[in-house]
């Protein structure tokens, strides 16, 4: 195993990645309790535990042995998780996020990749016009077509994966306004951007033109390819043998045309059978004229990390069946904020040793035992339930067969 500092001779403990995780969540986030037996830092004690296991309040409730019972904890949540706090916990988390970024990470101009992430909902439908709701419709996915979603800004930078800015999506927002508060909040960050890269779902033409009146702001763009391939779609670019830079002009009946720079990219894919097929990608370039399509494509690739990141995100955040939205978008945040932690942890303890570029050892410490830490300190003050005594009733009477 490789040699690793550890700063101040300091280990890192399950004790220790629990207290680094509550000194967060109770700084920059205004959920309390002042009961006889539930105060604040057992309220996050017990969400923090159901986010390590991914399970229900009530389970991690059921599971301590002196734990505040589940409905102690729902008391306070609902009370004090209504819709109009929101914006307050978009902030919240924000201010979380930046807390652990490291200060070497404004150095140098970084790779910074949008995206939106959808997290399911099952329940009935909610009223579009109500101001309270939040549940968005898209394309159906895992069994339903309605979600809570967020869109987030995530640093590409070697093996780091900070999450930068997160930003709660309601129905009927636009996504250029998103996507501008996301820009402001990186650049509030004071992190130098090198490129920016958004997937598909923002290559509409309110986005495209709003990216295009930032003259010094550099992006690739992902582009669908939909039309004909004799109409005036993208796919009437998917033509010849070779990579080629055009021009084309995206038009709507509701926000009329736009006309930008793409690159068409042809290029080979591997199917799972170990055979391969040309396909055609189409990319819109801003503010980046001198890159070619194997650069492009190249690039680009690697925004897909931050698909890394949702995966890693559902591996800690907490499960829950209320139609509570700010219930479901605190557990967003504070998915999105232990991954920060974790990061952070790497950083603070697991250094490698030796001269050249910053590493941690990463393999030592995953996801997977930060959440094992969390849940063990939590067992640990708590204790759990070993025993369960039967109930004191008359046992049932069968008749006979």
């Amino acid at each position: 195993m490789p040699k690793v500092i550890l700063p101040h001779a300091a280990k890192l403990t399950d004790r220790a990645t629990l207290d680094a995780t509550l000194a967060v969540l109770e700084q920059y986030f205004d959920l309390s309790a002042d009961g006889y037996l539930c105060q604040t830092q057992d309220l996050w004690q017990v969400l923090v535990s159901a986010a390590a296991q991914c399970t229900y309040i009530e389970t991690v409730c059921n599971d301590l042995a002196t734990a505040p019972t589940s409905e102690t904890v729902w008391g306070y949540l609902n009370d004090q998780l209504t819709p109009n706090v929101i914006r307050r916990l978009r902030g919240a988390t924000n201010r979380a996020l930046a807390s652990q970024l490291p200060l070497w990470l404004r150095d140098h101009p970084k790779e910074v990749a949008l995206d939106l992430h959808d997290e399911a909902y099952y329940g009935k439908d909610d009223d579009p016009d109500d101001p309270d709701c939040w549940v968005c419709r898209g394309e159906a996915r895992a069994g339903t077509t309605r979600f809570y979603r967020c869109a987030t800004a995530y640093v590409m930078h070697h093996d780091v994966r900070f999450t930068l800015a997160v930003e709660f999506v309601r129905p009927g927002d636009d996504l250029i306004r998103v996507v501008k508060r996301l820009l402001r909040r990186v650049k509030t960050l004071q992190i130098k951007v090198k490129r920016y890269y958004l997937d598909k779902g923002f290559c509409t033409i309110p986005v495209l033109q709003g990216l295009m009146a930032e003259p010094t702001l550099a992006a690739i763009i992902a582009a669908p390819i939909r039309g004909k391939a004799n109409g005036r779609g993208t796919r009437a670019l998917c033509q010849g043998r070779k990579s080629y830079r055009t021009l084309h002009t995206f038009r709507s009946a509701e926000y009329g045309e736009v006309t930008v720079p793409v690159m068409v990219v042809r290029t080979r894919e591997k199917r799972r059978d170990g055979s391969a097929k040309w396909v055609w990608l189409v990319y819109v370039v801003l503010n980046a004229p001198h890159l070619t399509a194997r650069q492009v494509r190249k690039a680009y690739r690697r925004r897909f990390g931050i698909e890394s990141s949702y995966r890693l995100l559902e591996q800690v955040r907490g499960r829950t069946t209320a139609r509570n939205a700010a219930l479901r978008f605190l557990w967003m945040g504070i998915a999105l904020v232990l991954g920060n932690i974790w990061i952070a942890l790497h950083w603070k303890y697991l250094q490698r040793c030796g001269s050249g570029p910053r590493r941690v050892a990463r393999e030592v410490f995953i996801l997977a035992c930060l959440a094992k830490f969390l849940r063990r300190a939590v067992e640990a003050i708590y204790g759990v339930v070993a025993v369960i005594d039967p109930p004191n009733v008359k046992p049932a009477k069968f008749g006979k067969y």
